[in-house]
């Protein structure tokens, strides 16, 4: 019994012992607070990444949507032959005509600031064949560069306030005849040429469907240069005879017009301000555009000149011509029967009568090979 209990009482101290240290570990070490770090990066602390080729593609997109090109070229050549007996009794001419067209359109829009660029070039040649050869010749059809600019800015839908600035030559000279040995030089290269100014307001029909647009200028200028001195020269034989003095002529014959409306008084230019009115439609017909009509009418009346011509003559007595509108209208259609093969009709009418008192126009078929590029 003795024995039983020693061995209980050795239990029992062991026990409490046990809970004893337990107890004071628990309380040696203090309890750790369990937190959650978030590592979870948001867009404001992400790195700054952008990729090129996003940034070449948003690029491209803006210009696309900015600027609206169009090119188109034509090479358009006809044949006419006729045998020795037909020669004989009609009299025509054997010939082969090449014709070169190109037409380059830009128009550029950033908000309410617009400008649109037009370049237009055609130089044709004639090759009249015989059957000797020594007596067959060459000669210029068509001839003439133009280039305008013309900024703006969009003040509502239908009309815009700006202004436009052309200039128009020819590429190579002309001559009287085709005879190398006599011929003479009738036009070059700025001889002659015209540029103009112009300020005022346009109006452009909101209606896509017709594509009309009306320049008003009530401030406008007309210059015309002829810095060729043999172009000079020939005209002036023609007008007042080849051993004619310039110094010997009369003020009133000094202010005449002889070449293309300059007078001697002018020298190599004249300038005229005054108005003028510009027309230009441009229409694509067909869903893949077989068919297309451009027309441009130009005109201008040097009213300014007109005033201070008119002053003058009170004060001196010369006598100046009256001055007449310069009128310039041309119409271009353009039938495509391929992607490659187009047929073209051009007519122009041309009225300056300081230049010509008569009407002069021309008139153009061809059909040929056609090239045609839009960005739109």
């Amino acid at each position: 019994m003795k024995r039983f209990f020693t061995l209980f009482a050795i239990s029992a101290f062991t026990c409490i012992g046990i809970a004893s240290a337990q107890a004071t570990v628990e309380s040696a070490t203090p309890q750790e607070q369990v937190t959650f770090a978030n590592e979870v990066k948001t867009e404001k602390d992400a790195p700054a990444f952008s990729s090129e080729a996003q940034i070449k593609a948003e690029k491209a997109a803006l210009r696309k949507e900015r600027n609206t090109i169009e090119f188109n070229a034509t090479l358009n050549g006809s044949l006419a032959h006729f045998n020795d007996k037909w020669l004989a009794v009609n009299g025509n001419t054997n010939s082969l005509t090449g014709i070169g067209n190109i037409l380059f359109t830009h128009a550029y829009t950033k908000g309410k600031f617009t400008i649109g660029t037009k370049v237009t070039g055609k130089l044709g040649y004639s090759y009249n064949f015989t059957s000797d050869e020594s007596a067959s010749t060459i000669s210029k059809s068509q001839d003439e560069w133009f280039i305008q600019t013309s900024p703006a800015y969009i003040i509502s839908k239908s009309w815009n306030v700006g202004g436009s600035v052309s200039l128009r030559s020819q590429f190579a000279n002309g001559w009287n005849s085709t005879d190398k040995a006599v011929r003479k030089r009738t036009s070059a290269g700025f001889a002659p040429a015209y540029l103009t100014l112009a300020v005022g307001v346009t109006y452009v029909c909101p209606d896509k469907k017709f594509p009309i647009k009306i320049n008003l200028a009530p401030i406008s200028m007309n210059a015309t240069y002829v810095t060729n001195k043999s172009v000079r020269d020939f005209y002036f034989a023609e007008k007042f005879g080849a051993d004619t003095d310039p110094s010997t002529l009369t003020p009133d014959q000094r202010n005449t017009p002889y070449v293309y409306g300059l007078t001697l008084h002018n020298g190599i230019q004249r300038y005229e301000g005054g108005s003028s009115i510009q027309v230009d439609f441009d229409k694509t017909f067909g869903k893949k555009g077989v068919f297309r009509y451009r027309t441009t009418l130009y005109s201008f009346y040097g009213w300014i000149n007109e005033v201070a011509q008119q002053q003058n003559h009170k004060k001196t007595g010369i006598i100046y011509e009256s001055i007449a509108p310069t009128v310039r209208w041309e119409n271009t259609i353009d039938i495509k029967a391929t992607k490659y093969i187009s047929t073209l009709f051009y007519f122009q009418l041309y009225y300056n009568k300081a230049q010509n008192k008569s009407i002069q126009t021309q008139t153009v078929l061809g059909v040929g090979l056609a090239y045609t590029f839009k960005n739109k």
